[in-house]
């Protein structure tokens, strides 16, 4: 019997934990990379309260974590930061503190790291000044629409253009994202890789049954959001004044319910008042699990003006509930099948929103046909085709830097 090759291993990196997708996103990759063909360890920058009191029991404990700035003296405007307790002038003394004293440490950290690993995978791209040191491959992954973020920005597109082109693989979420990339970086980048988000769609539904978790308030059926509350990207007020068009045009049973928090939330707590729809709009604050909730919706919401590719959505399928998404940069029109696996308005369209909204509340059989499309839409981002995925991007770099050849596909 031939001898398998070695595994491959990936040094997966993030800044720091907060509460948002891209650390959810990471979490699922760490668990379901196949252990068969890699090995992983997580560096994280610094270890923030979300991480130690929430994240850190979600990494499979086959995952090493290397928490790179290891030494108190390393953390203190950090620490303060995280505490809300960071002033103008402290964000000043901090900028200086990082470029002193934070990064060269940082960077022998990595660099040790860089030794034992075959790839770099710089999950946030916060390491990317660096990307092309040590003698390794380096893959970054973006997160977010380019246009959103750097459309009108050119001087600093070009800064990044440059940084970008240090990886030896820029990974876009989806298509949409990379053929942004090309259009605004052209030939600059070495390789653009296309690599989806990935889910555990049998431990996602698992999620939803475990006691304890929150579920919604009362016994009315209802539809749910679960988002970060930042109307510069979410556009919550679309939302609720499409559930208010909703109400006004028909009886409705099924209430709203708002998942996520942020510093909009008191001014959406007033919009709804002022829509005379605070009865049935109920906000939740931010769920660690919000599967619960999403597993026993009647539709679930998502009413961005930009994105890069929500977990939600793709939570959202593996539960097989009816979506209505915006069509917004740049990925609820891919992870949606181009609307075949969920409606697609049109962004800030509160009337387009509240009639999708109408015709899934109205009518049981599309319910249960939108519902089977999901489900069979979320085996795309499922464990067997994403490592299929990973595997070819993976070799791809390395066999170009000539560090290996035949691995299996």
């Amino acid at each position: 019997m031939p001898t398998p090759p070695p595994r491959i291993s990936l040094l997966f990196h993030i800044v720091d934990f907060i509460d948002g997708g891209i650390e959810s996103s990471l979490i699922q990759w760490l668990r379901i990379f196949d252990r068969s063909r890699f090995t992983a360890t997580l560096s994280v920058m610094f270890a923030s309260p979300e991480f130690e009191n929430r994240y850190r029991k979600l990494i499979p404990p086959d995952v090493k974590v290397e928490v790179l700035a290891d030494r108190s003296w390393l953390n203190y405007f950090q620490t303060r930061r995280y505490a809300r307790r960071l002033s103008k002038l402290g964000r000043v003394g901090r900028d200086v503190f990082n470029t002193m004293a934070v990064r060269p440490y940082v960077r022998r950290r990595v660099a040790a790291l860089a030794r034992r690993h075959d790839v770099i995978v710089d999950f946030d791209m916060s390491l990317r000044r660096w990307a092309s040191q040590f003698d390794i491959p380096w893959l970054g992954v973006n997160h977010f629409s380019f246009n959103a973020r750097l459309g009108g920005r050119r001087r600093k597109a070009q800064r990044l253009a440059t940084q970008y082109a240090r990886y030896d693989g820029l990974i876009a979420l989806n298509q949409h994202m990379a053929d942004e990339a090309t259009a605004m970086f052209g030939n600059q980048l070495r390789r653009l890789v296309v690599l989806p988000n990935a889910i555990d769609i049998d431990a996602i539904r698992a999620s939803a049954t475990v006691p304890g978790v929150c579920t919604a308030p009362g016994d009315a059926p209802y539809i749910v959001s679960v988002a970060r509350l930042d109307e510069i990207q979410k556009d919550h007020r679309t939302l609720l004044h499409a559930y208010a068009k909703l109400l006004a045009q028909r009886q409705v049973a099924e209430d709203l319910v708002i998942v996520g928090d942020g510093a909009f939330r008191e001014e959406l707590e007033a919009c709804a008042q002022q829509l005379g729809i605070a009865p049935r709009v109920h906000f939740l604050g931010h769920q660690n699990n919000p599967h619960a909730l999403l597993a026993n919706a009647r539709a679930v919401v998502l009413s961005s003006r930009y994105e890069g590719m929500p977990m939600v959505l793709l939570e959202a399928l593996a539960h097989g509930k009816p979506i209505v998404a915006t069509d917004c940069p740049t990925g609820p029109r891919e992870i949606l099948d181009d609307g075949r696996a969920g409606m697609l308005v049109p962004i800030g369209e509160a009337d387009r929103m509240a009639d999708a909204l109408a015709q899934i509340v109205d009518d049981a059989a599309l319910r249960d046909a939108m519902s089977a499309s999901a489900a069979q839409r979320a085996l795309h981002y499922g464990i067997e085709q994403s490592n299929r995925r990973l595997l070819n991007c993976v070799t791809d770099i390395l066999e170009a830097r000539g560090k290996r050849s035949g691995v299996p596909a």
